[in-house]
């Protein structure tokens, strides 16, 4: 595996521009931070925690932090696209207008776990320039360019919360055709059995298809095998539990794996670091709900 299942952002403010011609991702992935994803090129497609979304040139998702989620491209197809990665205090110390409150971008209820807006020919060419200045300012070393970095990030968002605004939000609208309805199907029997026995035979059992069938439009549909989707949900149901303080060996149980020393091993190889580690580390996230209570202790 090329990426970890788990990567952490370590700046507040991170923006990348990516121009490749194969699809690098081999499962889904998350941050601690929110996610600002700007699709560029034509033909993609997103999956964002349990669902495949098209994604068409001018597509803008702004993801939750710690949801699961990967582009899916066709082999050898050219794609092109920008991702802001922003820590949630970032957020909280942009958020200094009266009559604005910039972490309304951020709240997906009704919405699942992300936010999609699609942007006309105009919108395309303001929104890639806003980018481009993000990055230039977050490379720059000169006088003034940690300023800079936050006046432009603080204009991004601001547009895009008037997009949400003005009604260029949407609920992402999902892939719909019968293969992936059954890839979906077997999603969701995973994601609600992962403390059982799974794997590739238990499926193909039961939704009465041939492993080689099951695979093929799995892996068509959702960019990775179903074993290593099975293992991937493991150790992000493993996360969520972990966040709650539960102690690592129900953790283990909890989230499908039999064995202890075989959940440390896995639970390191995807996130880079012990359970235990994990725990500390994020014991005390802070979601769009926690800053908006603090914000409203402050007024």
């Amino acid at each position: 595996m090329n990426d970890k299942y788990y990567q952490p952002v370590d700046k507040g403010i991170q923006a990348i521009h990516n121009i490749n011609q194969s699809n690098i991702m081999e499962c889904q992935h998350f941050h601690d931070s929110y996610e600002v994803h700007f699709t560029v090129s034509d033909n993609l497609k997103f999956i964002i925690d349990n669902e495949l979304y098209e994604a068409p040139k001018g597509s803008v998702f702004i993801i939750d932090s710690f949801v699961p989620h990967m582009t899916l491209v066709p082999d050898g197809a050219w794609f092109e696209r920008y991702t802001i990665h922003i820590k949630p205090e970032v957020i909280e110390a942009l958020n200094t207008f009266s009559d604005y409150d910039l972490v309304d971008l951020f709240d997906f209820k009704e919405m699942g776990n992300a936010c999609h807006i699609k942007l006309d020919q105009h919108g395309i060419l303001m929104f890639e320039s806003l980018l481009s200045r993000q990055i230039d300012y977050l490379r720059a070393d000169y006088f003034g360019a940690e300023v800079f970095q936050k006046l432009t990030l603080t204009e991004i968002l601001f547009y895009l919360l008037r997009m949400r605004k003005e009604g260029v939000s949407q609920q992402a609208h999902g892939v719909s055709d019968e293969n992936y309805k059954l890839a979906k199907k077997i999603i969701d029997y995973i994601l609600d059995n992962l403390e059982l026995d799974l794997n590739l035979d238990v499926i193909s059992s039961t939704f009465f298809r041939s492993k080689s069938t099951i695979n093929r439009i799995f892996k068509q549909y959702c960019g990775t095998t179903v074993n290593q989707f099975i293992s991937s949900r493991r150790i992000y149901r493993a996360c969520e539990l972990l966040k709650e303080n539960i102690p690592v060996f129900i953790v283990c149980e909890k989230s499908g794996f039999t064995d202890y020393n075989h959940f440390i091993r896995v639970f390191k190889k995807y996130v880079g670091i012990t359970p235990k580690q994990y725990a500390l580390q994020h014991l005390h996230t802070k979601t769009p709900t926690d800053i908006k209570k603090q914000l409203n202790k402050q007024k």
